[in-house]
């Protein structure tokens, strides 16, 4: 028996070794430099006069160094055995001083010994010290990388890689054969090692349930500190795993492993490292340098093991790759299973197998001095401590699981606090043991509530997308979305060519879907995310507002309905429709977010920085697409912060709300300075303005347009008749969330300002508003069904009543959705496109598309191309909306020298190609204007395209006579000669201009506004506006270097601040994680 600081352990270990059915010959114990009572109870214990009529437990004492490892302690007590009785038998039994065997456990040994004659090595199954039904040990494997696998116990003997060294029985001959435990091991994995050897050596290593002790496994759960170990707890535990395997291996895995290792170490500590455990990225570096440095002493010790005879075969007891996969899978079941049983617990249902009397104990049996009992009859084997283990190594699936049964919160007293008050240990739950058969493994998988509830919903999504089916979606108020490329050269862009060009920050949409849509690369890209979450918002949202609920006691199939409901508020199929994604995204992101707001304020968490973050990435991801929800959602939280008291200290709860009030406005980072200048964006959101929707439309949660039916008044009902037949104090924040809503929608339905885009005064769409609305009603009815919500529990037949009531609803919501979702503008297919020798000659010019749409559209001016998703939120400078709808008015409306003029300023403006509206007679502009147009091929949706054909270019020299016409504001020259095209692309021009007549002038196709300079041979000159609203520079008659160009020094240094908020969420967002046991 080893021992080091174990006075806590030590008595119970002595006195289970005394009762032992079957008496070692001798009995050594080893004490390795106790600082404790240990050494003190260890010489009671050895005393003659120990126990009445008894011999003393131990034969003799060995006392060590503190830096003497487990196996050289072993080693030193047989050498110490061999002088003294010199035979000291044929077998060693091997024990720690925190572990106890049971009266039987020994005898049970030898049998198994006696029964398996090749059997050289065996192990107990080691039960937990303080709660003897939970298995902690029983066989060992290894994988590839190194580490542990527990394997599952059966109830047979079962050959195994290796035992744990606490209780096993080695055979004395194979311990000389095999030199006892490597002293490379001091402590950690030294019996996985000998196991392997073993096994290589011909005899078996077998495992056998029926021997049992208990064992604290001090070391592994830190409650004793190594000191024998020259690393860390944890890198000695990675170092030791890698040695076992790189030691015990055949040549060429050794050699692959030298190089494999050292890299998976890296990519494992980068990954801990991204994941906030630093301690596990430490250990794996540190593991990976122990071994390359040469301190693990792999060649000697691959000597070592050449020496011996090697007959046997480790094939079968290894963990290999797909074992790993399928305990993995496995585990994840077993969890699922367990978290229902634990869901049942909080809502107060009792699981079948909590009856069986062998299955759990109840505290009052404990405290009436009951023994619990220990083995098949209280835990069939294969059941394994479900907490603090890896949850791998499993051959077979686990009978038994075992659940911590949740603390009912006393009504009056203090908190419970995570740390207990007194400084001691936390007490352990109490346990029940729940039997994984098949129905509860269908119940938690397949057949579980949230698993139909998508199922379902995704067939409803496809029979209400059945039209529009597709990963390229177009139409509506979704403009064709660009490749990652196009996406992400937009973000960063610092000058777009878009309504004749603007240096206004993109919006923080693009490198949302940059990001996400890299995902979806192999099948479309961003435009592929666009369409699953358009297509799947149903089941998508649904599921969403399903796992924002988890933390109600409320049942879940109650919350599977209820997250239906929202999945098909007609606010959310409307916006899919009219393809406004900025909606579908919010109703995608509202649950979580409301959860999170709702979480900071009203609960206690130790890891609020977490929550914290990750309520911010919720909120600036809703921001980016809805300015509208953000602000309603900021106005949510500093009302709460204001009313609600505070479950925590002050201070961090001004963090808290700091971190989520600010830190997205960072995230946005260069985006906010836009909605400073164009605070429209709040009430019109990304998608513009539009018609106001009917009272009668927005009382049925409609927000007017195709795409649903204000069917939503059945839920208004319903969540007024539930307040009122179930009234509940959690009700309070659903209330809170409708009001919200209403105010939203009064300010986006009675205020109309100027679009950004330009045109009369409109109201915003109430699509954000009603969602929160709908949102809050929901809340408002799943608090009446949470347990202990209400005073009075409701008659049996109400309950049921308000069931089916709820499933009525749901189904007259889903009816609307499939009936009214299929209308719309939104489509699939071939996006809009121009014919190839056009985008050709686009893309070699660089000059600009002029999309002249209907009436309900705004005029487009983009740059080498049509349309795309983002175009219509950057916003223009001053005055170019008026103008692009000017030109509109004057194509479509205006009197032929109307007409000619519209085109000779999209000419001068940069313009190449003018895309005509559907239906519109081409050749009528052409006879209208035959100095200035050609046709030219429609674009793939048949819309009629024209060509401008006098010269003209991106920068263009024009002669003094039309200078002087340009800077007095006179109409753009046309056809009129004077214009010298210059091979020059924006917004940086550097050009040289060679001598000429006086007053000449560079102009640009580019809209006049802050951040342009000019230079003329390095000295600076002012800007002048040509035709009124164009970039321009006098060009000096002797040659001359002209430089123009676009500042945007103040939009880089916003981009390195986003990017600095971004790393800083990333890394605060990731929640950190209990130390597992080794």
């Amino acid at each position: 028996m080893v021992c080091h600081n174990g006075e806590n352990w030590l008595p119970l270990a002595l006195s289970a070794l005394r009762r032992s059915g079957v008496r070692p010959r001798h009995v050594l114990a080893v004490d390795t430099g106790s600082t404790d009572r240990t050494a003190k109870i260890l010489a009671e214990a050895a005393a003659s006069e120990g126990v009445a009529a008894e011999a003393p437990v131990l034969d003799g004492i060995l006392t060590l160094s503190s830096e003497v490892g487990f196996g050289a302690a072993i080693g030193e007590a047989v050498e110490h055995a061999v002088e003294r009785w010199g035979d000291p038998g044929g077998w060693l039994w091997l024990l720690h001083d925190d572990c106890a065997p049971e009266p039987d456990c020994l005898e049970n040994l030898l049998a198994a010994a006696e029964n398996e004659s090749a059997a050289t090595v065996l192990g107990p199954l080691a039960v937990d010290w303080s709660d003897p039904r939970l298995i902690v040990e029983a066989g060992l494997s290894t994988d590839a990388i190194g580490h542990r696998q527990q394997i599952s116990p059966d109830e047979n003997d079962t050959a195994v890689l290796a035992v744990p060294s606490a209780g096993s029985l080695v055979r004395r001959e194979t311990w000389h054969d095999l030199g006892g435990y490597d002293p490379g091991f001091p402590l950690l994995r030294e019996d996985l090692d000998f196991g392997w050897r073993a096994n290589a050596a011909g005899g078996r290593v077998l495992s056998v349930p029926s021997a049992r002790l208990r064992h604290a496994r001090a070391l592994s759960t830190g409650q004793r500190e190594p000191a024998a170990l020259g690393l860390s707890l944890a890198a000695a535990n990675r170092a030791h795993g890698l040695r076992v395997f790189l030691v015990n291996c055949s040549p060429l895995s050794f050699w692959f492993g030298l190089f494999r290792i050292p890299v998976f170490a890296a990519l494992r500590a980068l990954a801990f490292l991204l994941l906030r455990r630093t301690g596990e990225a430490g250990a794996e570096l540190a593991a990976a340098w122990y071994l390359l440095r040469g301190r693990g002493g792999l060649r000697a010790a691959r000597a070592g093991r050449r020496k011996t005879d090697r007959p046997g075969d480790v094939r079968g007891l290894f963990t290999g790759r797909m074992t790993r996969v399928r305990n993995a899978v496995r585990a994840g079941v077993v969890g699922l299973v367990r978290r229902g049983v634990e869901r049942d617990f909080a809502l107060g249902t009792v699981p079948e197998s909590a009856d069986q009397a062998g299955a759990w104990i109840p505290p009052e049996a404990l405290e009436a001095g009951q023994d619990r009992p220990v083995g098949p009859g209280a835990l069939p084997a294969g059941a394994m401590r479900g907490v603090g283990s890896r949850g791998t190594g499993l051959r077979r699936p686990s009978a038994v699981v075992a659940v911590a049964v949740p603390e009912k919160p006393t009504a009056s007293g203090p908190k419970p606090s995570p740390v207990p008050r007194d400084g001691g240990r936390r007490p352990e739950p109490e346990l029940v043991f729940v039997e994984v058969d098949r129905k509860r493994v269908l119940g938690a998988t397949v057949l579980a509530p949230p698993v139909l509830m998508l199922v379902v919903l995704t067939a409803l999504a496809f029979a209400v997308n059945g039209s529009r089916l597709g990963l390229d979606l177009f139409g509506g108020k979704l403009l064709p979305v660009g490749g990652l490329g196009e996406i992400w050269a937009s973000y960063l862009a610092p000058w777009h060519a878009i309504a004749g060009g603007t240096a206004s920050p993109a919006p923080a949409t693009l490198p949302v879907l940059g990001t996400l849509g890299a995902i979806f690369a192999p099948i479309g890209g961003p435009a592929a995310l666009v369409a699953i979450l358009l297509i799947g918002d149903i089941p998508l949202a649904a599921l969403s507002a399903y796992a924002a609920t988890r933390r109600l006691r409320v049942r879940r199939w109650v919350r599977a309905v209820v997250a239906a409901a929202y999945g098909v508020l007609p606010a959310a199929t409307a916006s899919v429709a009219q393809g406004r994604l900025d909606v579908v995204v919010v109703h995608l992101l509202l649950p979580p977010v409301i959860a999170g707001i709702v979480g900071l304020l009203v609960r206690a968490d130790s890891r609020w920085l977490h929550v914290s973050a990750l309520s911010a990435i919720g909120l600036a991801l809703i921001g980016a697409f809805s300015p509208l929800a953000h602000a309603l959602a900021v106005v949510g939280l500093v009302i709460g912060f204001v009313v609600l008291p505070s479950p925590t200290g002050l201070a961090r709860r001004i963090a808290s709300v700091g971190i989520v009030v600010f830190l997205p406005l960072a995230l946005l980072l260069p985006w906010p300075s836009v909605l400073l200048r164009h605070p429209e964006l709040l009430l019109h959101g990304l998608g513009g303005g539009t018609t106001a929707a009917s009272g009668a439309d927005l009382a049925g949660l409609d927000p007017g347009g195709p795409g649903a039916w204000p069917i939503g008044v059945a839920l208004v009902a319903a969540a007024i008749v539930a307040l009122v037949v179930r009234p509940s104090k959690g009700a309070g924040g659903g209330v809170a969330v409708v009001v919200l809503g209403v105010l939203g929608l009064v300010a986006v339905r009675f205020v109309a300002v100027t679009p950004m885009s330009g045109g009369a005064h409109a109201t915003g769409y109430a699509g954000v508003p009603l969602l929160v609305i709908g949102a809050g009603l929901l809340w408002t009815v799943l608090a009446t069904w949470q347990r202990g919500g209400t005073s009075v529990e409701p008659a049996p037949w109400l309950t049921k009543v308000t069931a089916v009531a709820g499933v009525l609803v749901l189904l007259a919501l889903a009816t609307g959705a499939v009936v009214g979702g299929r209308e719309g503008p939104l489509r699939s297919g071939e996006r809009p496109s121009l014919a190839p020798e056009i985008s050709a000659e686009l893309a070699a010019t660089g000059r600009s598309v002029l999309a002249v749409g209907s009436s309900a559209e705004p005029v487009r001016q983009t740059g080498g191309r049509l349309p795309f998703y983002g175009d219509d939120e950057l916003a223009p400078t001053p005055g170019s909306a008026d103008r692009l709808a000017s030109w509109r008015r004057d194509l479509l409306q205006g009197s032929p020298d109307a007409v000619k003029q519209a085109f000779a300023a999209a000419l001068a403006s940069g313009a190449l190609y003018v895309v005509l509206p559907s239906g519109a007679d081409g050749g009528a502009f052409v006879a209208l204007a035959r100095d200035l147009v050609a046709p030219a091929a429609p674009t793939s949706d048949g819309r009629p395209v024209l060509r401008l054909l006098p010269a003209g270019g991106q920068v263009a020299l024009i002669s003094p006579e039309l200078a002087q016409a340009a800077v007095t504001g006179k109409g753009a020259p046309g056809a009129s000669p004077g214009v010298a095209p210059v091979q020059a692309g924006l917004p940086d021009v550097r050009v040289r201009v060679s001598e000429g007549p006086t007053g000449r002038l560079l102009v640009l196709a580019a809209e006049f506004e802050a951040g342009w300079q000019a230079s003329v041979d390095g000295k600076a000159v002012p800007i002048v506006r040509a035709w009124g609203h164009q970039v321009a520079v006098s060009v000096p008659p002797a040659p001359s270097e002209v430089v123009v160009e676009h500042q945007g020094t103040t939009r880089n240094l916003l981009l390195l601040a986003q990017v600095a908020a971004v790393l800083f969420t990333l890394l605060t967002a990731v929640p950190t994680r209990r130390r597992p046991t080794l």
